[in-house]
């Protein structure tokens, strides 16, 4: 017979945190608990559900069941309603506290995150801010694994269970070494550009986008050069060995190893990239994340306008 024990809150925090992180000295550490607390509560969890959560791995972490992913995702659903409540009781919105992490598109973060961390910490200064970064996968995965709340990334693929709202766009460019033979053209029609040897952002759905680019015109490009680093790009493009098609600008045309790249404009009909900031569809976005979505709404206002 399986001896039942009355589940608490805490029992679910450990739980999901240990969900998050797959390892108990790892959320021992994030909640401040010491990590037999955790263990026993886990295995009393397991005790009154019948069912085992997590396969414990020696020195190499846990593993998530079936159960518990299915435990983990109404957990979720759970502390989602409860924050729903706990914010209609508050009556000050203004001065948001506790954690929030946010998944982050790894090439979007450069451009976005310090300004937006400074801009959350100076309106919301106790609103503790924690980041994943990675591809598009990985923040996804962050968010449906409960790693993270929001995630802050580009519309390349279409998911189930995914609610997203669109904070703004960008229209992809060609970059070239300043002594290429467009460098001094303000535009560019991308078949003049179907000799040159291409350099490619190499990155889980964003090259099937800059790829496609080129199919649509015309162009059956087999990358010379690849990298998933945005700046590897850029320092490949600026040393003239070839040419690239980005989506983010930045302010400076100099790389990291001191050559310049030049900005070029695409006549061609270019598909754009939307910024969507993301979150579980079951899960309730709760005041911090939709004042951090208000926050990156705000500054890509902003650098629009600029």
């Amino acid at each position: 017979m399986v001896q039942r024990f009355p589940l608490t809150l805490a029992q679910l925090t450990y739980f999901t945190e240990c969900a998050k992180t797959l390892n108990m000295t790892a959320a021992s550490q994030e909640l401040h608990v010491a990590q037999s607390a955790i263990s026993t509560a886990i295995t009393q969890l397991e005790r009154s559900l019948g069912a085992t959560l997590f396969i414990r791995q020696h020195s190499k972490g846990l593993i998530l069941t079936p159960a518990g992913a299915t435990l983990l995702r109404d957990a979720q659903q759970l502390f989602g309603a409860l924050n729903r409540t706990i914010d209609s009781i508050r009556t000050d919105q203004s001065e948001l506290h506790g954690q929030i992490t946010i998944a982050c598109f790894s090439t979007l973060a450069p451009f976005l995150l310090p300004r937006l961390l400074g801009g959350l910490r100076a309106q919301h200064p106790g609103l503790d801010v924690s980041v994943i970064e990675g591809d598009h996968d990985e923040c996804l995965a962050a968010l449906r694994g409960g790693r993270a709340e929001l995630a802050l990334t580009y519309d390349l693929t279409a998911d189930t269970g995914i609610d997203n709202t669109v904070v703004g766009e960008f229209r992809p460019h060609v970059i070239v070494h300043a002594e290429h033979r467009l460098a001094k053209r303000d535009r560019v029609e991308l078949h003049e550009l179907a000799s040159d040897p291409f350099v490619l952002l190499d990155l889980p759905s964003s090259s099937d986008y800059f790829l496609g680019i080129l199919r649509h015109a015309g162009i059956e490009a087999s990358p010379r050069y690849r990298s998933s680093s945005y700046e590897t790009v850029r320092s490949m493009v600026a040393t003239g060995l070839g040419y690239s098609i980005l989506n983010q600008r930045p302010r400076i045309n100099e790389t990291y190893a001191g050559s310049r790249t030049v900005t070029i404009e695409i006549t061609d009909a270019v598909p754009t990239l939307k910024v969507e900031v993301s979150s579980l569809s079951q899960v309730y976005r709760s005041t911090r994340a939709r004042a951090v979505t208000e926050a990156v709404q705000d500054l890509l206002a902003e650098s629009h306008d600029a």
